[in-house]
């Protein structure tokens, strides 16, 4: 009598199991979708985005003959100071991410070449240029590595990304004062 009423509830169990389910299925279908994303990591995504730009760019900067074509670099560097900055600020601010001052540096001298309009680019200018390309390369490879797969920000490249950044701020100070 035991088995015959465990049988019967395994079967009902099972008819059961097949009706539910694919209703279940449906339902989570046809409800809303949240997925979950940490914020800050996506902007981390954002900002390294506007970073790789910013270093297309400047890889290129050698090359341009007047200030002028300076307007694509000056743009890309809004656009990556922006989106670094926020970051800095979701990641819970300088003790955590360090700002890049280079960043604002580097848009004061192009502005300083651009002030006396369009004319070509000094030889000079154009070394200033292809070396701050050069050192910001470097940042970005840091840059690259500095969030883990956590979300969390790496420490050991913020210290590396404070150096490099420092760096590129005094060279780019130096030639501002020449």
């Amino acid at each position: 009598m035991k088995q015959h009423i465990a049988r019967k509830a395994v079967k009902y169990g099972i008819v059961l199991l097949i009706i539910i389910w694919p209703v279940y299925q449906l339902l989570s279908m046809l409800g809303p979708h949240k997925e979950e994303h940490d914020a800050t990591h996506l902007l981390y995504q954002v900002s390294l985005f506007q970073m790789e730009l910013l270093n297309s760019y400047l890889s290129e900067a050698g090359q341009m003959k007047e200030t002028g074509e300076l307007n694509a670099i000056k743009q890309a560097l809004y656009s990556a100071g922006y989106t670094h900055e926020r970051l800095v600020l979701a990641s819970g601010g300088n003790a955590y991410l360090t700002s890049l001052e280079s960043l604002t540096q580097l848009t004061q001298y192009i502005q300083r070449l651009q002030v006396g309009g369009e004319r070509p680019l000094k030889t000079d200018e154009l070394q200033t240029l292809k070396e701050a390309g050069t050192q910001y390369k470097n940042m970005y490879s840091l840059y690259e590595k500095m969030m883990a797969s956590s979300g969390r920000i790496v420490s050991s490249q913020n210290s590396k990304l404070i150096d490099a950044d420092h760096s590129l701020t005094s060279m780019i100070r130096k030639k501002m004062l020449q």
